[in-house]
């Protein structure tokens, strides 16, 4: 008897505690995470559309966030490196071409720094990932600046540049956020 009278009146009180309090393993809205990447980000939008529109679920964490962007840093960085070895095929400026060759090997270093990082990503090993990339935004911003050097010839990568520092940036700002989990 005693015991259905504490029941009666302890359950409404649980029934309170656990509906506001939710579990502690409940994933994080999956926008909430995107936004505190994003809104680290020079373009906001840039980077919640790559997010969406590569996402597999509707849920999602800091390592699904960083896998997106790895991804798409290493698709973007091919991608570049290929318009790159097509312009200096088809280019005779030879300013143009010596700033196209310092792109090429940004790009290339780009490239590689994320293919080992992303090695490191599959064997959970983010720290040595976040040092992998630490690379690329140096390598990255190398291909910009050789375009502000005198002669300095049109730059055709501007787009191309900003999208791969954002992606870059991503990436290091989902990973790091791994950590601090």
């Amino acid at each position: 008897m005693a015991f259905s009278h504490c029941f009666s009146l302890f359950f409404p009180l649980l029934v309170i505690i656990l509906l506001t309090n939710p579990p502690l393993s409940e994933a994080q809205d999956p926008q909430d995470l995107i936004d505190e990447v994003c809104r680290q980000m020079e373009d906001y939008g840039f980077c919640n559309r790559v997010f969406h529109e590569n996402m597999k679920s509707p849920s999602i964490d800091y390592v699904g966030l960083t896998a997106i962007a790895m991804d798409q840093t290493i698709t973007n960085a091919t991608r570049t490196y290929e318009y790159i070895m097509d312009l200096l095929q088809n280019t005779t400026d030879q300013s143009l071409r010596n700033v196209l060759v310092a792109c090429e090997n940004a790009f290339g270093i780009v490239k590689s720094s994320f293919g080992a990082a992303l090695q490191s990503f599959n064997r959970k090993d983010y720290d040595d990932m976040l040092k992998l990339e630490q690379v690329a935004p140096r390598a990255q911003a190398s291909c910009e600046t050789s375009f502000t050097a005198p002669p300095s010839p049109p730059n055709p990568l501007v787009e191309r540049n900003r999208e791969m520092r954002i992606l870059i940036t991503m990436a290091i700002v989902s990973g790091k956020a791994i950590l601090k989990r």
